[in-house]
């Protein structure tokens, strides 16, 4: 993320807690700002000890806990239910909003991306479920995997090793 990316979704977050007629305080903007330049998805724990590390007023986990559910209830962030960790929304604008969430998770370096279902592929999947009579308890689908480039690293290794 750019800084002119992060200064966007700073100020889309603090329009969006107005919204909901909530404040953005600075330790609840503190947190959110440690998920934006992390570039992976990050536990409660991991962001204490990273938040602990950077803001000179220590924080306890339980708050931090409390921090991620206010910024999960404006929309701002989600929960990974299989890693247990936190990933801001990449989908935030003030124009638009989404319902349904595909998570894409790489066992392999951690990483996780949201991804932009443009041909409603997750909306299909959430209504042939409801046609079948399930009912999901979320709406949002989290796949693990590797990703691409960690695909590529391992052939690059085994390449090498053949050599």
């Amino acid at each position: 993320m750019n800084k002119q990316q992060f200064k966007e979704m700073m100020g889309f977050a603090i329009k969006r807690c107005e919204a909901f007629e909530k404040k953005l305080t600075p330790k609840r903007q503190q947190v959110f700002e440690i998920l934006l330049k992390a570039n992976k998805p990050l536990s409660a724990y991991e962001l204490t000890d990273q938040f602990n590390k950077q803001i000179n007023t220590p924080i306890l986990a339980m708050s931090v806990y409390r921090i991620l559910g206010f910024l999960e209830s404006v929309g701002l962030v989600h929960r990974l239910k299989l890693e247990n960790k936190f990933i801001p929304c990449s989908h935030v604008n003030a124009d638009r909003e989404h319902q349904l969430s595909m998570f894409l998770i790489c066992s392999s370096c951690n990483k996780a991306s949201e991804v932009n279902d443009l041909n409603n592929s997750v909306k299909s999947l959430f209504r042939e479920l409801k046609m079948k009579g399930f009912t999901p308890a979320t709406s949002q689908l989290e796949i693990s995997g590797v990703c691409f480039g960690c695909q590529q690293s391992t052939a690059n290794t085994i390449k090498k090793k053949d050599k």
